[in-house]
């Protein structure tokens, strides 16, 4: 337990709205300083210790390296070895935005923490590409919300762009079958909204 410091931890599968949660719970808190985190994320006890001495500065919010692990082996390379995840943050100073693959809008600047959020998905390749279409899903209705409109160059161009970015220039197959698993899952993601948004064009 750190003085000062509320921990959020948000029931991910009934969730449609991201911000809207985070902003909810984050009223409700009596502390200066919230730490939101994932069901599947821990914090290891160097990261406990920075969190204590970062929270005496105020003029920060603060952001996390996060630490994956899928298929039971510890990602260094491809995308989320790249992730920067605003999770530490002081009440008041700010706002979620965005139904998923939330930010959050804040005058404050933010700094990385040295230690990572350690981040591993228990999750079966059955279970893991439900949560795609789920959070694909949520994307597709927020992007059709702002005007955004199918098109074919991207559905053509962009998932294999994001394949060979996170999988070649990334270095994603220096993990080996994990790498390569989950530079092909980030390239369906991009391919899924692509096509679901082409669906919502045309039944709406």
């Amino acid at each position: 337990m750190i003085k000062n410091l509320s921990i959020i931890t948000l029931k991910q599968p009934q969730i449609s709205d991201f911000a809207k949660a985070r902003n909810q719970a984050m009223v409700k808190v009596k502390t200066d300083w919230i730490l939101f985190i994932d069901t599947d994320e821990s914090l290891t006890p160097a990261l406990k210790k920075e969190i204590k001495l970062v929270i005496q500065n105020q003029d920060y919010n603060y952001q996390f390296k996060r630490q994956d692990w899928f298929l039971g082996k510890k990602l260094n390379f491809g995308e989320t070895s790249v992730v920067r995840l605003t999770r530490l943050i002081q009440k008041g100073t700010g706002q979620w935005q965005g139904r998923v693959h939330e930010i959050f809008q804040s005058n404050l600047p933010l700094k990385t923490l040295k230690h990572p959020l350690i981040h591993q998905r228990h999750l079966t390749i059955s279970q893991f590409i439900d949560r795609l279409n789920h959070y694909t899903t949520i994307r597709t209705q927020e992007l059709y919300q702002q005007n955004h409109r199918f098109s074919l160059f991207q559905l053509l161009f962009y998932p294999p762009a994001k394949f060979i970015l996170n999988y070649f220039f990334r270095l994603g197959f220096l993990d080996g079958l994990s790498g390569l698993t989950m530079a092909f899952m980030m390239s369906f993601h991009s391919l899924m909204i692509r096509i679901k948004l082409y669906e919502f064009q045309k039944t709406s």
